[in-house]
């Protein structure tokens, strides 16, 4: 029977063995960049002592420099944060056990209190680039929707569109005839963020319903996919990100 005491001891273990014991002082940033890009490009050979296990990883944007500086001020005093930071966005380690890091992101989320956008995924040391290639991806279906932290479960459909460029490009060609024209795009937008409901995303766009109604149809005819469908609204939907998908302004790796 494990005692309150063993679990006490257990956890300490565990902090310890995925605490970096080593890092160089905190307030020396460009050494913690150094690392943090060694560690994201693949590049680490196993000689850096005293690093985690695994980690954390959360690719981040913002919509000014100023909030990116604030991201970045708020991880100044942690002793664990590796950080590479750019201009509006950056990457962030934090050490992590399994499925922890979810609950990590968001609470540094909730600390800043700020409109950011968060892709959050977990690895080994050994696996942290393939671990950044999928936060950036994330982060660049993430980055059209509401700020807040998303993992991969809340965006595969479109990130299996984004890892297929042959896919992305046929659907792209798809939802061009919407997206060359406003006040279709702003309807479809609305309607999938309001998830298909009319009336919520007629108000949305403070237009009367038929007015939408009328615009839906007029998408359908421009691309075969009936929009109050499921899942043809779940084709539109992923359509869009092929098409529009932005190049988060993160940090090179390499």
């Amino acid at each position: 029977m494990t005692t309150v005491l063993d679990s006490r001891l257990l956890g300490d273990v565990l902090r310890d063995i995925l605490r970096p014991f080593d890092l160089p002082p905190v307030e020396d940033v460009a050494t913690r960049r150094r690392l943090a890009r060694t560690l994201l490009s693949g590049r680490d050979n196993g000689s850096f002592d005293g690093l985690a296990l695994a980690y954390a990883v959360i690719a981040f944007c913002a919509s000014t420099e100023d909030d990116t500086a604030r991201v970045l001020e708020a991880l100044r005093d942690n002793a664990d944060a590796l950080v590479l930071d750019g201009v509006l966005g950056g990457y962030v380690l934090l050490p992590c056990a399994q499925d922890g890091q979810l609950a990590l992101a968001r609470d540094l989320y909730e600390q800043l209190g700020l409109d950011v956008w968060m892709g959050v995924t977990w690895a080994p040391r050994r696996d942290l680039a393939a671990a950044r290639a999928t936060a950036q991806d994330v982060l660049r279906i993430a980055s059209r929707r509401a700020p807040g932290v998303y993992e991969l479960r809340n965006v595969l459909a479109d990130f299996a569109v984004l890892r297929q460029p042959h896919v992305a490009e046929r659907l792209a060609r798809v939802i061009e005839p919407v997206v060359a024209q406003r006040p279709l795009l702003d309807a479809l937008r609305a309607f999938i963020g309001e998830d298909g409901n009319r009336t919520a995303a007629a108000r949305r766009l403070d237009i009367h319903r038929s007015t939408l109604d009328h615009r839906l149809r007029l998408i359908e005819r421009l691309t075969g996919c009936r929009p109050t469908s499921p899942r043809a609204l779940l084709t539109l939907s992923v359509a869009l990100t092929a098409h529009s998908a932005p190049d988060v302004p993160l940090p090179p790796t390499h």
